[in-house]
Parts: structure tokens; C-alpha cells; sequence
């Protein structure tokens, strides 16, 4: 059976994916039937190849949840199924906790650099 998943790249803490059609049996980077598009997490860029999708769809395949997640979000099911689809753009720049969390790590640090550098300038004058 073919399905629509993702393959990784990137380096270690960078995830950047592929959506590509491969048989389910083959191992998470294996060899691809077809290349499909791209996912870019880390700066929520997502780029499908449209017609390609829909014609893997149109032959039975069957999708992950998050390649099903993507596809929707782009309304390319909607689309593929004959209705009128439209692009969601704050689905991939909705904030997630746990970048949340992160961010709020670097911008306490960054303040603190800021209150420390500016209290060393008061005092000086």
C-alpha cells in the first residue's frame, strides 16, 4: 500500500521534512515513489506540490496523520474532494508551548543583559 508520509533531514534539533508517496513497508528514509513537497517546522513554511498530491490520493493512497494534518490546513483536501478550500496561514505560525517556553528562556536572558548593561552605564555617569 502507498501512503503519503514524511521523511526527515536536517541536522540534530532542525527538523525539515519531505512529503513524499512510498510503500509503508519501506523504512522512514527509504527510497520514495515521488516527491510531493516540503515542511519546514522551524520557520512554518510549508510548499505542496498540488496536483501530485491529488493524484496519489485519486490512485488510493492513504495518509499519515500529520501529512493529513498539513494537507488539510492547505485545503488541498477540501479541493481534492470538489469543494472550495482555502489556505490557512496561522495554522503553521500558531505558537507551541514548548517554543513558547523556549523563547521566553531567551528573552529573560536577553533582558537581563539589557537591565545589567544599562545599570553599569548609571553608574558610571
Amino acid at each position: 500500500m502507498v501512503k503519503l508520509r514524511l521523511i526527515r533531514l536536517g541536522k540534530k534539533k532542525q527538523p525539515f521534512y519531505r512529503i513524499v508517496a512510498m510503500d509503508n513497508r519501506s523504512p522512514r528514509n527509504g527510497k520514495a515513489l515521488a516527491n510531493i513537497g516540503t515542511y519546514d517546522p522551524m520557520r512554518a513554511q510549508l510548499e505542496i506540490d498540488e496536483p501530485s498530491a491529488q493524484d496519489w490520493l485519486q490512485r488510493g493512497a492513504k495518509m499519515s496523520e500529520t501529512v493529513e494534518a498539513l494537507l488539510h490546513s492547505q485545503g488541498v483536501l477540501a479541493r481534492w474532494r470538489g469543494f472550495d478550500g482555502r489556505t490557512r496561514e496561522d495554522v503553521l505560525s500558531k505558537d507551541k508551548p514548548a517554543r513558547r517556553r523556549k523563547l521566553g528562556v531567551a528573552t529573560t536572558e536577553d533582558a537581563a543583559a539589557e537591565t545589567e548593561t544599562t545599570t553599569d552605564d548609571d553608574s558610571e555617569a
